[in-house]
């Protein structure tokens, strides 16, 4: 089985693809994508992960470190000290692959993740990518590529949107926005532009809560806050308003009835459209005003889009579609769960992988002012292949400087290569991109011993995606 992962702040989706046609959602126990939240107590150490755990957050969090958005936190030098054990985020997010794989072992009665395709946000850091690699590998799992959301959503809808050319990418979720403009000519996909905001899904259920926690306490005559109220108040409170804020897509008015909040026997309250809408406007317009922000950078207007693909459990939020409708002239595309879109994507991509492509070129600036080309834009990506190339000094000089630049005189780093100052003394320079899209430059006088190589390394490649040219078809399990 092939296996995709879209590992989010909020939600982590995993899906797998069987005999290269059967496509299977490996869910939370409810249809949904798995929360990727981590909860350890502090006396024993005992973690828990999954949906239960995540509707009992506020109130584990009296006894248990909450660890949410452990993907923010990769490669930031964070660490917990938990009964008596030190954990980074590493292996904090390793306990979120863990449980995908248990959700994989309890569906198919076997051990089957152990590699995966798994799909990050446009820029996501080189620390981060390497970072995100040992979590999974401590959860004994390889990943085997990755790719950008954006692209990987575009070809889990090629059919709908893949004959468009500028298309815009709107993945709104629970936990961020993410938005970009990418160019696909012919399946080979460049990325443009792309913004981001940490308000989503779950912001706007913490904005629900607060607001009908004030209605609630005015009615009852009493002074106490939201975060004052007891722990599984809290979150009886928030699940019941992330309910309602799928209900008002459809719905006019959403009940909100359950018993025991706090001194509070019984509350039944309920939010119309109008409320609802005049509560999250003000997210909405930032969300929208971020999307076509990113449009401007990319050097567009909403006009000369193609299409703008709405991926991402918050997409379907009613005032949003209202919003856009009005001012994003019908372009918006609505894929059957969004929220599987990026995830589903990236199995297939792991079934019929593409290549990614060099989208600039990589040299070192020669004494007569030209560019030795190490890598070429739009060659492919050979991981781990290495690349030499042999320099003269052509000065009595005790080093050798090597200036690397991409030939669009933006200088991209320096390195100083020790030598014996011989005059055509022979600097011997070897080039290699890894596994997470890093490129490693080691270089080093033949004169004088392995001890003295100097290396560079270069965490900002740009790399363009070329799809594959088979799409597979395959068929929903769920």
């Amino acid at each position: 089985m092939d296996f995709g992962i879209d590992f989010g702040t909020t939600n982590s989706a995993c899906v797998g693809i069987e005999d290269g046609s059967r496509e299977i959602r490996f869910t939370d126990g409810y249809g949904n994508p798995f929360p990727s939240l981590v909860i350890i107590d502090r006396a024993t150490g005992r973690v828990y992960c999954g949906r239960e755990a995540w509707r009992r957050r506020e109130e584990l969090r009296e006894s248990c470190e909450v660890i949410t958005s452990v993907k923010t936190l990769l490669d930031s030098g964070t660490i917990w000290n938990i009964a008596g054990r030190i954990w980074t985020p590493e292996m904090v997010a390793a306990q979120v692959f863990l449980a995908l794989k248990d959700r994989v072992r309890k569906r198919t009665g076997e051990d089957l993740l152990k590699e995966a395709l798994v799909a990050i946000p446009v820029g996501f850091p080189a620390g981060k990518r390497v970072a995100l690699r040992e979590a999974a590998r401590l959860a004994g799992i390889e990943i085997k590529s990755f790719i950008s959301e954006p692209t990987a959503a575009l070809f889990c809808h090629y059919k709908e949107v893949g004959h468009y050319t500028r298309i815009g990418v709107f993945d709104w979720g629970g936990g961020t926005l993410d938005v970009s403009v990418i160019e696909n000519r012919n399946g080979r996909v460049k990325e443009l532009a792309t913004a981001g905001l940490n308000v989503a899904g779950d912001y706007i259920d913490r904005l629900m809560a607060e607001w009908l926690h004030g209605r609630i306490i005015k009615k009852m005559g009493l002074q106490v806050s939201f975060n004052e109220m007891p722990p599984e108040a809290r979150d009886k409170m928030l699940a019941y308003c992330e309910q309602a804020k799928r209900d008002l897509t459809w719905d006019e008015r959403a009940e909100i009835q359950f018993v025991n909040y706090g001194e509070i026997e019984y509350v039944h309250e309920s939010i119309n459209f109008d409320d609802f809408s005049g509560l999250i406007t003000p997210v909405v317009d930032q969300a929208v005003h971020c999307f076509e922000n990113c449009v401007r950078q990319a050097g567009m207007s909403i006009t000369q889009l193609d299409c703008i693909l709405m991926v991402g459990g918050s997409v379907n939020l009613r005032p949003l579609s209202e919003r856009i409708a009005k001012s994003w002239n019908g372009k918006e595309v609505y894929p059957s769960d969004s929220d599987w879109s990026v995830a589903r994507g990236a199995a297939r991509l792991s079934v019929c992988p593409g290549k990614h492509l060099l989208a600039q070129t990589v040299g070192i600036i020669m004494s007569d002012g030209s560019l030795y080309p190490l890598l070429k834009e739009g060659q492919p990506v050979a991981l781990e292949e290495c690349i030499s190339a042999t320099f003269a000094l052509v000065e009595d000089e005790p080093a050798a400087n090597l200036v690397f630049s991409d030939g669009e005189e933006r200088i991209l780093g320096y390195l100083n290569v020790p030598a014996f100052g011989f005059f055509r003394e022979k600097i011997e320079v070897s080039a290699q991109i890894d596994r997470d899209l890093i490129l490693r430059v080691k270089a080093r006088s033949l004169n004088r011993t392995a001890r003295t190589t100097r290396e560079w390394h270069y965490n900002a490649l740009r790399v363009d995606y070329q799809l594959p040219v088979t799409r597979i078809e395959v068929t929903d399990d769920e």
